[in-house]
């Protein structure tokens, strides 16, 4: 029985993105495999999105409560109601929240029944429990991230299996789909890291490229088309080296055959010389009986 190789996260990580032609190693594992290292990935992803983010605020604002006090609009919410003040004087982030409190304006009925809360209320929270805040709010972007990315990771990879069911159909190469889906899933990891790579780009240095989510999804159907026409190749050349080893023994066989009967006659010759050397001493012993022995007279 052959060991089968064991790959570390690292060395498939790098296989993914850069060694396609030793896709077929991952074939001879089961797709749990690839699943877990999607979880691997998504996780390490999460945590630097996460982390780039409290990075990102104390850069630029400071602290968490200097980075409330720039995006919230000057509200207060009485008695459930919202009330937003100096709405022409707000900037482009304090817009964006100002339409999100509003849409989420029926919600505030339930929740902050008999309550007032402002906006210098919440920036005094956050300057007193600074250390809560953070934790709070990195472990929420985290799950948040995780999420979002391990669903489109799951939708990328059955996207791209299908572009492997088209493309091993033109190759005529039977495959197992669990098998197809784990390969997918390493085929779509080079779009799933310029997907994070472009989120921390166009949230923090507004860099936007509008055909960006093609570009990616392109990127993982060229990698399953090669990686199955790599594979044929493969399979091509085991199966010549196996014709190969076949004829050549073929013709070692033949060469045996022809070589038998030569063999067996050199032995019945080399049997009949000894036989007639033995007749040749036994007739010379007979002549030497009949001579005169030196000692008689």
């Amino acid at each position: 029985m052959e060991k089968k190789k064991k790959i570390g996260f690292f060395k498939r990580l790098k296989m993914s993105i850069l060694e396609l032609e030793n896709y077929i190693d991952f074939t001879a594992e089961n797709a749990a495999k690839s699943i877990f290292f999607m979880l691997k990935v998504v996780f390490l992803f999460a945590l630097i999105l996460a982390t780039s983010s409290v990075i990102y605020i104390y850069s630029k604002y400071g602290t968490p409560a200097n980075y409330l006090n720039c995006i919230l609009p000057d509200f207060k919410i009485e008695d459930s109601a919202l009330v937003i003040e100096n709405e022409k004087e707000q900037n482009e982030e304090q817009k964006v929240v100002t339409s999100m409190m509003k849409q989420m304006q029926n919600t505030y009925n339930g929740l902050f029944t008999g309550q007032n809360i402002s906006k210098q209320e919440i920036v005094n929270y956050a300057n007193k429990e600074e250390k809560n805040i953070v934790i709070g709010t990195t472990s929420f972007i985290f799950i948040v991230e995780f999420l979002d990315l391990l669903i489109l990771w799951l939708m990328t990879t059955l996207m791209t299996s299908l572009i492997g069911l088209i493309a091993l159909k033109f190759s005529r190469i039977k495959m197992k789909y669990s098998k197809l889906f784990a390969l997918s899933v390493y085929a779509s990891t080079l779009s799933m890291i310029l997907t994070v790579i472009y989120s921390i780009l166009n949230n923090y240095f507004n860099i936007y490229i509008d055909v960006f989510e093609y570009l990616s999804m392109l990127i993982s159907y060229i990698y399953i088309t090669a990686v199955i026409y790599m594979i044929k190749s493969d399979l091509l050349k085991q199966q010549f080296e196996l014709i190969k080893r076949a004829a050549s023994q073929r013709r070692i066989e033949e060469e045996n055959r022809y070589d038998e009967p030569k063999g067996k006659e050199e032995g019945k010759e080399e049997d009949k010389g000894k036989e007639n050397k033995e007749k040749t001493k036994d007739e010379e012993k007979e002549e030497n009986a009949d001579e005169p022995d030196g000692s008689e007279i």
